[in-house]
């Protein structure tokens, strides 16, 4: 069944219709109404703003093939058209990423956190209110692509076990099942002492934000070891394009000796900006003669920082066009 016969089966009973929201479809205004949602839905799933931005209008494109004005409920239609096409655009791109050159990393959406930073691109300033933290978008990749749906509709959007099963067209048992299995990986993997806690305090992010800075600037990286756990992990993700770490360094003592490492080479010089990352503190490294570096972090119930995540790869930090850059 191709994209367009998917859709002719995706007239579904909206539950959640807001009051004033059209009971038939009207391309224009549906597009208006739904489009953020529907972005923020679509980069959950697959963790890339260029992905999400396709999923959405490849979705209203292939409406206007369709008899569209005959829709009815358009949320909860196309709240599944934009997942059923994640879904599958997320299952093509795991296959893809087994020949991924060193640890793959979801694009992170970068803010300095007032209007200025906004860009002519709308679809942009959407997804860069996006609240959904970046510690989360790392250990999503955890879960299946059917796994992560379910999650993601579910835990953050508050649907129910009925209504997941409309939109994922399976029956209420396998969306429970789905739901089950993705709260249990996740459990795992916290408990292998991978992640422990993906809400991020901004006591911890100014103390993360202060540390790195200053280290940068004098090259004494002791107080900003201080603030990781023993079995800390620093994660680079450089796609092959950018030099980076191609396996994660585990361990503080190996973390100090990284960063003393790169500074001494000079990868750390240029002008880092305190930014808002995925709604947490984080920062942006600019170089003028060098691809731009995103910096954040993940931390733990107790106020230490259990991972640092540095984001190279220049294809996932091209929507990035803040201060005037």
């Amino acid at each position: 069944m191709d994209y367009k016969d998917q859709l002719e089966h995706l007239n579904h009973p909206d539950r959640r219709m807001q009051p004033n929201e059209p009971n038939r479809l009207d391309l224009e205004s549906a597009y208006r109404m739904h489009k953020p949602l529907l972005l923020r839905v679509a980069y959950r799933l697959l963790g890339t703003v260029q992905e999400a931005e396709d999923a959405v209008q490849d979705t209203f494109v292939a409406l206007q093939s369709l008899h569209a004005a005959a829709i009815e409920y358009p949320k909860a239609y196309l709240v599944r058209a934009v997942t059923n096409h994640a879904i599958n655009a997320a299952k093509s791109a795991r296959r893809q990423r087994e020949t991924y050159v060193g640890p793959w990393l979801p694009e992170p959406l970068l803010s300095d956190g007032s209007a200025t930073a906004a860009s002519g691109d709308p679809a942009e300033n959407v997804l860069r209110q996006e609240q959904f933290g970046y510690a989360w978008m790392v250990m999503l990749e955890q879960l299946s692509p059917p796994e992560r749906a379910a999650f993601v509709l579910r835990e953050t959007l508050h649907y129910g076990y009925e209504e997941l099963a409309g939109l994922l067209g399976r029956n209420e048992a396998a969306c429970r099942k789905l739901y089950s299995r993705a709260k249990a990986k996740l459990a795992a993997f916290e408990t292998a002492g991978k992640a422990r806690n993906c809400e991020t305090g901004a006591d911890e992010g100014a103390a993360f934000v202060a540390a790195f800075m200053a280290a940068s600037q004098h090259g004494n990286f002791e107080p900003l070891v201080r603030l990781l756990t023993d079995d800390a992990v620093l994660v680079s993700d450089g796609g092959g394009k950018v030099r980076a770490a191609l396996r994660p360094i585990r361990g503080k003592a190996r973390m100090l000796a990284f960063f003393r490492g790169i500074r001494a080479k000079g990868a750390l010089q240029g002008e880092l900006l305190p930014v808002s990352i995925n709604g947490q503190p984080g920062l942006l490294l600019r170089q003028p003669d060098r691809p731009d570096i995103a910096i954040c972090y993940r931390s733990t119930p107790g106020g230490k920082l259990d991972g640092v995540f540095m984001i190279l790869n220049p294809d996932k930090l091209a929507h990035v066009r803040l201060f005037g850059a």
